[in-house]
Parts: structure tokens; sequence; C-alpha cells
């Protein structure tokens, strides 16, 4: 009898750590990509901006989860941009531009480092890595100009990692921000002192919110010296938000 009471609750254990893993994909603030796609669902072809593109690391997981989503794969550096052209060129919908993006429309000096993910626009400082190999003239627009020249009404997700840049492509997209025209923003933040003129995390924040987004979440740390160094960060915008839930209660209420 003891036995098969102790089988009896072994396997109601089992079965409560089977639901957890079952209904993880269903929590919030886990994996920031499937948070993306539970906003983006229903959406049939998605417009997705990659700014700081690297060699398509990013493409290659946004057409895994959106596989007919549009894409605008932004890379300054040339010699990274011809490796991002190879990579993207079976990809379908997938359009390469080698610019720098950012607060003006002007040419920048776009510090390539050895670690081509370490490149930025921003000056290295004590918690970088890598070497500065060279130095190139960069040509940079801004996401409003852009969004203009391109006819493009409606950006469904912007990915920006820029190595610390990120704030001044937020400031260029100031128009589209005021204009809801942005759904979600998906970027790293660096907290420590990885590059030269680094922006608080508090005027980011502040900045989003006074153009009508809201936190999602941050995802899983990295840090340096045992204090966090970067994460990444989801922001949705409001309106685009109550959209869903509109629709979502429609959809309830239907059923």
């Amino acid at each position: 009898m003891k036995s098969k009471k102790l089988k009896n609750r072994i396997r109601k254990t089992i079965r409560r750590g089977l639901d957890i893993l079952r209904h993880g994909r269903d929590q919030m603030g886990i994996d920031p990509f499937l948070d993306m796609q539970r906003f983006l669902q229903g959406q049939s072809n998605p417009v997705i901006f990659d700014v700081g593109a690297n060699i398509g690391q990013s493409v290659d997981r946004f057409k895994g989860l959106f596989p007919t989503c549009r894409m605008h794969s932004f890379e300054p550096s040339p010699s990274t941009f011809q490796k991002l052209q190879t990579f993207c060129a079976p990809v379908q919908d997938v359009q390469t531009w080698n610019l720098g993006i950012g607060a003006v429309n002007s040419t920048l000096t776009f510090s390539e480092n050895d670690h081509s993910h370490m490149s930025s626009f921003l000056q290295p400082s004590e918690m970088a890595w890598g070497r500065i190999v060279k130095s190139t003239e960069i040509p940079v627009v801004t996401l409003d100009k852009f969004a203009a020249d391109q006819n493009i009404d409606f950006i469904h997700l912007l990915k920006s990692d820029t190595q610390g840049y990120d704030f001044e492509v937020f400031k260029g997209a100031k128009q589209l921000m005021t204009e809801n025209r942005i759904g979600l923003v998906y970027f790293e933040f660096i907290f420590s002192d990885m590059y030269k003129n680094l922006p608080a995390f508090d005027d980011v924040y502040r900045f989003l919110i006074d153009n009508n987004f809201s936190l999602v979440s941050f995802y899983t740390p990295s840090f340096q010296r045992e204090l966090v160094s970067w994460t990444d960060v989801l922001f949705i915008n409001r309106e685009f938000y109550q959209q869903r839930q509109s629709r979502l209660e429609s959809k309830s209420k239907a059923a």
C-alpha cells in the first residue's frame, strides 16, 4: 500500500514537472524571440529592421521565426557587409544596406575591430576587447529618412545591436516613434565601461517611454568582473499593444 501511494506521489510530481516545462514557452521574459513572436502573431508579412546586422546572425534567427517577414539589414563595415551580402543572397525578402544608422544624416568614422561584433561608432574603453584595425568613413542615415525614401509605412520590429550607439539610432527614428509607426524595439544595452560616451540607461528608458513605449522585459544579463555588463531589452509601442489586445479580445468573444 505504501509503495502504491509513493508511486502515485512520484507520478504527480513528474506530471507537475512536465507541466512546468510544457508551459515554459508561454512564460514572458525568458526568451526575447518567443516574446517577439507572441506580439507579432497574426502579422502575415512583418517588416523587420536589423540595425547592426554583422554577418547575418539575426537574419537567420528572424527568418526562422518569421519566414514571410521582409527585412532590411544594415551593416556599416564594408568588409563585414560583404559577408552579410553573401549570407543573405539566397534568403528571400532580405535587403542589405552598407550604411550606418544614427541621429543625423552625415558621414561618421567607424572603428573596425578585429572582433567584428565589437566594431562601433564609439571608441572602445576599459572593458572592451579586441583591437581597432582601421577607421572607415561611413555614410549614416536616420531611420526617419530611410523609411521615407523607401516608402515604408510601418516597422513591426526594430532590432538594434550597434555596440553602444543604439540611443543615436532611436533619436533618428523620433518621427516614426511619435507617429506610432514602430511596434517593437529590441536592443542590447551596455552598462559597463565598454565604450566611451555611453548613454545612461535612464536617458534611453525615458526617451522610449516619452515616445509611447512600454518596457516588456530585460533578458539574460552578461557579466564582467562580477558586475552586469550588458543585457537585451524589449519595448513595445503602447498603441500597437492596445491594438493587439483588442484583436485578442475580439477573438475570445467570437470563440
